[in-house]
Formats: structure tokens, C-alpha cells, sequence
């Protein structure tokens, strides 16, 4: 039998830098969107997330940086082009994680 999986080892040299924003010229800081837990996927759709999926998401990412970002006001297209970006930073568009398969 062959060695087991280390998946302690994958989630440690699989991290990524910080996805960093600015609003209202604050800087908020989230971890790449592959990177938060497993918990989210029950709350919200990721294939095709509604806007209150993509608030989750981004109140997950914030953690306790939620109630600042959520004092400002942000018109929902920029909300969306947040979320977009916060993909992008990981390299995979949304609903793809970068081990998809090609169809």
C-alpha cells in the first residue's frame, strides 16, 4: 500500500497572497476565495452565486473586517465586480476551481 494523502501538506504549499482592496480609502484584506473553509458551501450557491451568495462569500472573506466594509455605502455592481476580482486574484473564473477539467 502507498503512501497517504497529505492534504495538511497540499492546503500549506497551496496558499496564496492575500487579496487586497481598497474602499473609501480603507484597505480590506481576504484570503484567496479557494482558501476559505468547507462551512460556506452549505450557505451558498458557488456555480452560479446569487447577490446574496456573493454577500456571504464576501462576509466570509472579510471575517471581522465585515462590519467596516458594511458601514460603506457600494452601489451592487461594484459588489459584483468585487467578487469577480476576488476570483480573478486566485486565477479561476467563478464556479471553477483551477483543477476543473476542460469540457
Amino acid at each position: 500500500m502507498g503512501n497517504a494523502f497529505d492534504l495538511d501538506v497540499w492546503v500549506a504549499e497551496a496558499r496564496q497572497e492575500p487579496f487586497r482592496f481598497t474602499l473609501s480609502g480603507l484597505i480590506f484584506t481576504m484570503p484567496a476565495a479557494g482558501e476559505l473553509d468547507k462551512s460556506v458551501l452549505s450557505a451558498v450557491n458557488v456555480d452560479s452565486p446569487s447577490a446574496r451568495d456573493i454577500e456571504s462569500l464576501l462576509k466570509a472573506g472579510l471575517g471581522n473586517q465585515w462590519p467596516k466594509f458594511d458601514e460603506i455605502p457600494v452601489p451592487l455592481a461594484a459588489l459584483g465586480e468585487l467578487f469577480r476580482q476576488w476570483q480573478k486574484h486566485e486565477g479561476a473564473p467563478v464556479g471553477e476551481s483551477p483543477a476543473s477539467a476542460d469540457s
